[in-house]
């Protein structure tokens, strides 16, 4: 009887044998998990906004314009490739590990890190070719204008060290279900690159063109919270597979950052020195921006960090909150 009794407390200390209904589960586990969210940074993506309407406000718009008031002196055709356009991050992809503790049956600590990351890089391509006959020209003729962004690209970092708790509402033998809460600090960064092209060709074959290249980056901090409802699935004693869905909020300003400017101009007669500008330390700030022309009004905004900083300017915030829905592993220690 001595015997068998020093075999079970051997089994109980060795974790074969499990604690009996009602006994704290004091347990260390590791969780990692990769979810898709859904975002919308409208603070980085108007950037891409501004530049999309402006084109099409000072080209396509004012040649409809020209063509529905020039009485057949005024005709434009349009070339533009398959999958011309400025793109916006509209998704990520959170990567989340957490170190966590049991601290009753049904609820656990854990401190955790996550990263989410994600650029988009796009092309515009604009072809024009133009027949301007109106009486009040002073040079009536033909003549083709190109439009593009050949290097456009957005890009948004956060590191998010991570606060929260566990806790299961529902525990069977295969699987338990219940609600996950966190917060914690973010600290995030971004890009943007934007190089534009213009070249126009008149009909004598007299063309000019000019182009531009910015390169700002930023630095920012804020805050992160996420609530989202889980799924445990038990595959062995020691490790489960997670399903959970929910939202997290995540949002940061003060940003601020380097950036480049360079700019050039040509002809045939002459190619201008590029012009450059490096700052090392701009604020992030969005500037309003409008345009009024006899054919309609354009009111627009965009975020950059070389603005002198006038009134109307407001401070850049980057918020890549979002739904998500992640899968996981948690594996007990």
């Amino acid at each position: 009887m001595k015997k068998t009794a020093l075999i079970l407390l051997a089994l109980l200390q060795g974790g074969v044998v499990a604690p009996a209904a009602g006994t704290p589960c004091r347990r260390w586990f590791v969780e990692a998990s990769l979810a898709g969210a859904l975002l919308d940074p409208s603070g980085l993506n108007e950037r891409a906004d501004a530049q999309e309407r402006l084109t099409a406000f000072n080209y396509r718009e004012n040649y409809e314009w020209a063509r529905r008031s020039g009485g057949g002196a005024f005709s434009y055709t349009l070339d533009e490739p398959a999958g011309s356009g400025l793109a916006r991050i509209r998704a990520g992809v959170p990567v989340t590990v957490r170190l966590g503790r049991a601290v009753s049956r049904r609820v656990a600590v854990f401190v955790g890190l996550q990263f989410l990351a994600r650029g988009r890089a796009s092309t515009l391509q604009q072809s024009f070719q133009v027949s301007d006959r109106r009486p009040d020209q002073v040079m009536p003729g033909d003549f083709a204008v190109s439009i593009s962004y050949p290097d456009f690209f957005l890009r948004a970092r956060a590191w998010i060290p991570l606060l929260g708790a566990t806790f299961d509402l529902v525990k069977r033998r295969s699987w338990t279900g219940g609600v996950r809460l966190a917060a914690g600090p973010m600290f995030a960064s971004l890009r943007i690159i934007e190089q534009r092209l213009l070249r126009k060709t008149e009909a004598d074959g007299y063309w000019s063109e000019s182009r531009y290249r910015f390169d700002m980056k930023g630095r920012g901090t804020g805050a992160a919270a996420d609530a989202a409802a889980f799924l445990a699935l038990t595959v062995s004693p020691r490790l489960a597979l997670t399903v959970e869905g929910g939202y997290a909020l995540r949002a940061a300003a003060r940003f601020s950052g380097p950036g480049a400017y360079e700019s050039q101009r040509r002809d045939p007669n002459a190619t201008e020195d590029p012009v450059h500008s490096q700052w090392p330390k701009g604020e992030w700030l969005t500037q309003p921006g409008e345009a009024h022309q006899p054919w309609g009004d354009l009111y627009y905004a965009q975020p950059g960090n070389y603005f002198a900083g006038t009134a109307n300017e407001k401070k850049f915030r980057l918020d890549l909150s979002g739904w998500q829905l992640a899968l996981g592993l948690r594996f007990a220690l």
